[in-house]
């Protein structure tokens, strides 16, 4: 058993404890995280790449996720795929339905990559719902407004803390790379 992030004096061992996981176990890892242990590696993340997180051309990229929120709004999917030299995601969760798919695009800012919810494509893989701005309808509450900074945790698992308006929110997310 993997010690909690605020319990490691040496957090380099423990991402090398996580790092040789499989996926599915580091899912389990991530999925028993609190916000104060999310916090601890946001705050002690490493730089990260566009071409982490995103494949091939056209090619869908599903990052399973975790955040800490209440349970029942606490699990999601960031999907992402490259095309026409740009990067686009997409959330998927249960409450799509009311929220609005929440669009974002792509891109790398320094040693962090970005989520940005408030610049959308012009369009989208056919299997995703119509582009909706997130300013609109319930979404606005949601991904008004929104940027997902995201730093490493290991290959393959990032964090992510939340920025509305370019202010930070006390509220941090995690994502492994399926």
């Amino acid at each position: 058993m993997l010690p909690l992030p605020t319990l490691s004096e040496d957090l380099a061992a423990f991402r090398a404890a996580l790092g040789a996981l499989p996926i599915d176990e580091r899912a389990n890892v991530m999925h028993g995280l609190p916000k104060r242990e999310m916090r601890k590696l946001w705050e002690e993340g490493l730089p990260l790449s566009l071409a982490e997180m995103i494949g091939g051309e056209g090619e869908i990229i599903r990052h399973e996720g975790q955040n800490d929120l209440l349970p029942g709004f606490d699990r999601f999917e960031k999907h992402v795929v490259a095309r026409a030299g740009a990067a686009q995601g997409i959330n998927v969760q249960r409450f799509a339905w009311v929220t609005g798919p929440g669009h974002f695009t792509v891109r790398a800012e320094g040693e962090e990559v970005w989520f940005d919810y408030t610049t959308l494509a012009t369009s989208v893989p056919a299997e995703w719902p119509a582009l909706v701005a997130n300013d609109r309808g319930l979404g606005r509450l949601v991904y008004g407004g929104m940027i997902d900074r995201v730093r490493k945790v290991v290959d393959g698992m990032v964090v992510g803390k939340v920025f509305r308006a370019g202010k930070p929110e006390d509220h941090y997310f995690m994502l492994v790379r399926r």
